[in-house]
C-alpha cells in the first residue's frame, strides 16, 4: 500500500513556510516542532536532510494508520471471533449476556446481538434467509460502510426475504430477481441483527430459523452454526503497537484496494 506525500497534505517546504523561511531567511539553526534544523542559506543543510526525511516517515505512517482503522479493527474483530471464540466464515455468534457484549464497542445492555463473519473469497455470492419478525439488522464491508439493511429498517420491513450478497465483480445470476442484492466493495463482510422482540423465547426461535449459506449451496443448504462466547474474554477493538500494522498487512492481501486511496 502506497499514500502519496502530496495526498498525505504534507511537504517539506509547507513545513518551512510555517516557521516564516522564505528570501530573508538566514544561514542559522531554525526552531520547529521536530528541533532544531540547521540551515544552508535558504535550504536545509546536509545533516539536516535525515531529520526531514524520517518526518515524513512518520507523517505517512500517520495517516496510513488513520486511513486504515475501520478495516484493521473488523479484521481484528473477525480474528477475535476466530481464534478466541471458535467461530469460522458464515458461523453466527450469539452475544446475549452482558460479559457476551463486552468486545462490542458499541452495544447495549439489553438487546441480542448475532453477529457473524463471512468471507467471500470462499464462499462466492452468499444467499441470507431472515425470518419474519421484529429484527433489525444489516450487512456491512470491511470499511465499515452499510451495504444494505435487514429487517424493520430494510427492504423487507420485518416481513423475512431472501438477500444475496455478490462480492467484487460477481455477475448477477439469472434468479437474482428473487432476492434483495447487496453488492459488496470488499471480501469480507460483516452480517448482523438485533432481535427486537421482548420475549426470549420468541426471540431464539427467530434466531433459530436464520439461514446463511453459499448461493453454490443454495439447492441444499445446511444449516447456520449458532455459537456463543460463553463468557470469554475477547474484543473487536484494533490492536496497538506493531501488531497493527502485522493485522493491516494480513488484510489487505484478501482486499481490493479502491482507485481513491491508490496513489
Amino acid at each position: 500500500m502506497h499514500i502519496s506525500l502530496r495526498a498525505a497534505g504534507f511537504s517539506v517546504m509547507a513545513m518551512f513556510a510555517s516557521c516564516g523561511v522564505g528570501a530573508q531567511a538566514q544561514a542559522q539553526d531554525l526552531d520547529t516542532r521536530i528541533g532544531k534544523i540547521a540551515m544552508q542559506g535558504e535550504l536545509p543543510s546536509h545533516e539536516s536532510i535525515p531529520k526531514l526525511y524520517a518526518e515524513l516517515d512518520f507523517q505517512q505512517a500517520t495517516q496510513s494508520y488513520l486511513w486504515a482503522l475501520p478495516l484493521v479493527s473488523y479484521a481484528q474483530w473477525q480474528e477475535e471471533f476466530r481464534d478466541k471464540l471458535g467461530a469460522r466464515s458464515g458461523d453466527l455468534m450469539v452475544l446475549n449476556s452482558y460479559e457476551d457484549k463486552l468486545g462490542v464497542l458499541t452495544a447495549n445492555a439489553t438487546t441480542p446481538y448475532i453477529l457473524g463473519f463471512v468471507d467471500l473469497n470462499d464462499t462466492g455470492p452468499l444467499v441470507i434467509e431472515l425470518p419474519p419478525g421484529p429484527t433489525a439488522g444489516g450487512i456491512g464491508d470491511f470499511w465499515q460502510r452499510a451495504i444494505i439493511d435487514m429487517g424493520q429498517t430494510g427492504p423487507d420491513k420485518g416481513k423475512g426475504g431472501k438477500y444475496l450478497v455478490l462480492p467484487p465483480g460477481a455477475e448477477l445470476p439469472a434468479d437474482a430477481g428473487q432476492y434483495y442484492l447487496a453488492r459488496s466493495q470488499t471480501m469480507n463482510v460483516l452480517v448482523g441483527f438485533r432481535v427486537l422482540d421482548p420475549d426470549p423465547a420468541k426471540g431464539k426461535a427467530l434466531v433459530e430459523q436464520f439461514k446463511m449459506y453459499p448461493y453454490a449451496q443454495r439447492a441444499t443448504p445446511g444449516p447456520t452454526k449458532l455459537l456463543s462466547p460463553g463468557g470469554k474474554a475477547w474484543s473487536g477493538t484494533q490492536p496497538r503497537g506493531m501488531a497493527y500494522w502485522q493485522r493491516l498487512h494480513q488484510i489487505i492481501q484478501n482486499e481490493p484496494v479502491n482507485e481513491r486511496d491508490v496513489a
